[in-house]
């Protein structure tokens, strides 16, 4: 009997230390979370109350690279300014890890669809894209958006004007 009691006490201990911790994910997912609905409603001051001064962010658009702080703020007002009905749909929110132990460290990772429409052509856009966030202290540190930028804005722009030839 005693073996058994030790058994099933070992198991349960066992089974305690492979439940992750998500607290810590779980609060800074309501960050990112935040992030997102600041674009949907194009609120600029609530986007720059949640961004650290000392970011760092992957630009989505071509040959940008790494940014700080000014250049997030820029292209947030970019997308903000330019682009109307902005919704996102998430279809996957999960934590991110460690790289070097690959235990979770409270990083927030999203997979997802943006949709809206540009404010000077009307045309409608459906992007898909994948971000992550890392936060301290209830601001976004670290962050990255990988979706093709360039392409939607692209697709998005007003048509050229063709002038007709003068009938001779």
């Amino acid at each position: 009997m005693k073996k058994i009691l030790f058994i099933v006490i070992a198991l349960f201990v066992i089974s305690c230390q492979n439940t992750p911790d998500l607290s810590l994910y779980n609060a800074n997912k309501e960050i990112a979370q935040k992030v997102i609905k600041a674009y949907e409603s194009q609120d600029i001051e609530s986007f720059k109350s949640l961004v650290d001064k000392k970011v760092k962010h992957q630009s989505p658009s071509y040959g940008v690279g790494e940014v700080g702080y000014d250049e997030v703020l820029k292209q947030a007002e970019f997308y903000m300014t330019g682009f109307e009905n902005v919704s996102f749909t998430a279809r996957a929110w999960l934590p991110g890890v460690d790289e070097a132990t690959l235990m979770i460290d409270g990083s927030v990772r999203v997979y997802g669809t943006w949709k809206g429409n540009s404010i000077a052509s009307g045309k409608e856009f459906s992007l898909d894209s994948y971000h992550y966030f890392n936060a301290t202290e209830g601001r976004i540190t670290e962050s990255g958006d990988y979706f093709d930028a360039t392409g939607m804005v692209r697709a998005t722009m007003a048509d050229p004007v063709v002038e007709e030839e003068a009938a001779e």
